[in-house]
C-alpha cells in the first residue's frame, strides 16, 4: 500500500517541499492509513501535518467517541488535531439536498475554513480506488455524462489530494492488520438505506463474483480514459467560449446561435452546461434536463421563446442570439424593477394592465420622462419647415393638423395598429416587431405615440401615414427622443 500511495503522490506532483497539509482523518481505515502514510513521507517533503475532523453528530455518542478517537490519535502521533462539531439534521431543516450531499458540503467547509485559518497550502482525503469505483458506478445509475463517469480526482483545486486513490480498500485494510494499528468502523456503513452502501455491500460484490474479480481495477482504468477524454472536451470548449469573447466573472451571457450550430452536438451540449453553471449559484445542481431544454430552445424554430430554470437562471432566444441570465442579471432583464402606479392604472382602465405597462399624457410644448424604461421624449412646435431634418429616427415631425388630441404615450396594448408611413393599409404594431427582430422581452419597453384613432409612431422605428408633412402642412408637432 504504501509504495503505491508514494507512486501515487509522484505521479500527480501531490506534495512540494515544505508544504503544510491538512489531513482529513475520520476515525476510520482509510483515513487513519492516510495518516500514518502521510506521517511516513512528512521527512522527505519537509511536511507540517495537521489533522482535521469534523464531528457530523449523526450518530450520537458514536460520533463523539470517533472525535476522541482521532484527538488520542493526534496525541500519540504529536500531530495537532483541528476539530469542531456541527449538527448535521439542524442544518437539513434548512436546507435541500441529500444527507450525503449536506454533510459534504458542510465538510469542505470546514476544511477550507481550517485551511485558511492555519495557512495550510494541502488537504489530503483518504478516498480509495472502492471508493472511485462506487462513486462512478452511482454516477451510471443517475444517467451523468463525461463530467461525473471522470470520478474522483487525484488532485483537485490544487489543493485536495487523494494519496490512496490508486489503493484498494483491501489494500488498506491488510497494511492496518500488518502494523497493528486501530481504527474506529462506522455503523452507518453498514444500513443499506443509502446508495453508496448498496452499491458498495451489495452490488459491486455481486458484479466481482459472477462478471469481473478485478471490477474495481477496470472501472478505474475506465475513469482515467473518461477523464482524459473529459479534459480534451474541457479545454475545447474552454477556447471555444475565449474566441467568442464569454466573460466567466460576468452572470450574463450573449451567444450567437448560428456559430453554436456549427459544433458537434458533444460540444454544443459540454458549452450549455458551461454557460448554465456559471450563471447558476447551485453548479452541481444543472443537470441533463436542464441542458436539454436549452437546446430545444435553440433548435425548434421559434425566433423568440424564453426558459425559467431552476437557482434563478434565466434563458431567452432573440433571433439569433442566446442570452443567459443569472441572480441580478436575471432580475433586471425580466422587467421586474418596472413598476407601474395605480394612479396610471386608473388613467388607462384596462383590465389587462400588467406590471410593467406605463402610460403619461402628453403636453404640448413639453417633455414626457418615462421612468420605467429610462428614456424621455420632448414635444414642441415648428411652423419653418425649413427647419426640419429627417435623418435621425430619434426625431419625427408630424403634421399638427391631422393629429387628435389629446396624445398619450404608452407601451403597446393588444390590437394596437399603426399605417406606416408610405403605406395603404394598417398593420398591426405587433406584426412591425417581429419584421424589425425586435425582441419579446424588449417589446413592452418601446413607447407609442398614441393619438384618439391610432398610433402615430413607434419610438425609433415606424411613423404614421396619417400625419406625414405635406406641401399643405402649416404647422408642424415634433417628438424627440432625448
Amino acid at each position: 500500500m504504501l509504495q503505491k500511495a508514494k507512486k501515487t503522490i509522484e505521479k500527480y506532483n501531490m506534495l512540494s517541499f515544505g508544504d503544510r497539509v491538512g489531513i482529513g482523518v475520520s476515525g476510520g481505515p482509510d483515513s487513519v492509513a492516510l495518516l500514518h502514510l502521510m506521517a511516513r513521507v512528512a521527512k522527505n517533503y519537509g511536511l507540517a501535518l495537521v489533522i482535521i475532523h469534523l464531528n457530523h453528530g449523526l450518530r450520537g455518542k458514536e460520533s463523539d467517541r470517533e472525535e476522541e478517537f482521532v484527538q488520542e490519535l493526534g496525541e500519540s502521533m504529536k500531530i495537532s488535531v483541528e476539530s469542531t462539531k456541527v449538527n448535521i439534521p439542524l442544518i437539513k431543516e434548512k436546507e435541500k439536498g441529500s444527507l450525503e450531499n449536506i454533510c459534504r458540503k458542510e465538510r469542505y467547509k470546514y476544511f477550507t475554513q481550517v485551511a485558511k485559518n492555519l495557512h495550510i497550502g494541502k488537504i489530503a482525503l483518504g478516498h480509495n480506488l472502492n471508493d472511485q469505483a462506487e462513486t462512478i458506478v452511482m454516477k451510471f445509475l443517475r444517467g451523468s455524462g463525461l463530467e461525473g463517469l471522470k470520478g474522483i480526482l487525484p488532485v483537485r483545486d490544487a489543493i485536495y489530494i487523494r494519496p490512496l486513490i490508486e489503493v484498494t480498500r483491501d489494500e488498506i485494510l491488510l497494511f492496518l492488520e500488518s502494523e497493528g494499528i486501530k481504527y474506529i468502523t462506522d455503523s452507518s456503513n453498514t444500513n443499506n438505506t443509502y446508495l453508496r452502501n448498496r452499491i458498495r455491500n451489495i452490488l459491486i460484490p455481486e458484479l466481482k463474483n459472477r462478471y469481473n474479480p478485478r471490477f474495481v481495477e477496470s472501472i478505474s482504468h475506465t475513469s482515467n480514459i473518461i477523464r482524459m477524454e473529459n479534459e480534451f472536451i474541457k479545454n475545447s470548449v474552454d477556447r471555444i467560449l475565449s474566441k467568442w469573447n464569454i466573460n466567466f466573472k460576468e452572470k450574463k451571457v450573449n451567444m450567437e446561435i448560428p456559430e453554436f450550430k456549427k459544433l458537434h452536438p458533444a460540444l454544443q451540449s459540454r458549452i450549455i452546461k458551461t454557460l448554465l453553471e456559471n450563471c447558476s449559484p447551485a453548479k452541481t445542481e444543472i443537470g441533463f434536463k436542464h441542458v436539454e431544454s436549452v437546446i430545444d430552445l435553440i433548435e425548434d424554430g421559434r425566433p423568440n421563446g424564453l426558459l425559467d430554470l431552476p437557482f434563478g437562471v434565466k434563458v431567452r432566444r432573440e433571433y439569433s442570439n442566446l442570452i443567459i441570465l443569472g441572480g441580478k442579471e436575471s432580475d433586471a432583464e425580466t422587467g421586474k424593477s418596472l413598476q407601474t402606479t395605480e394612479k396610471n392604472k386608473g388613467i388607462y382602465g384596462d383590465d389587462k394592465w400588467e406590471a410593467n405597462d406605463y402610460y403619461y399624457n402628453v403636453a404640448i410644448p413639453g417633455r414626457v420622462d418615462i421612468k420605467e424604461i429610462g428614456m424621455s421624449v420632448a414635444f414642441d412646435i415648428i411652423y419653418d419647415k425649413g427647419r426640419l431634418d429627417f435623418k435621425s429616427d430619434d426625431t419625427v415631425f408630424m403634421d399638427y393638423e391631422t393629429v387628435s388630441f389629446p396624445l398619450i404615450i404608452r407601451n403597446i396594448r393588444p390590437g394596437d395598429r399603426i399605417q406606416p408611413l408610405g403605406i395603404e393599409g394598417r398593420k398591426k404594431v405587433s406584426s412591425i416587431f417581429i419584421d424589425e427582430k425586435i425582441p419579446m422581452i424588449k417589446r413592452k419597453k418601446i413607447p407609442l405615440l398614441v393619438d384618439q384613432k391610432s398610433v402615430l409612431w413607434i419610438s425609433g422605428i415606424k411613423l404614421s401615414n396619417r400625419v406625414k408633412i405635406t406641401d399643405a402642412t402649416e404647422k408642424i408637432l415634433r417628438a424627440e427622443i432625448i
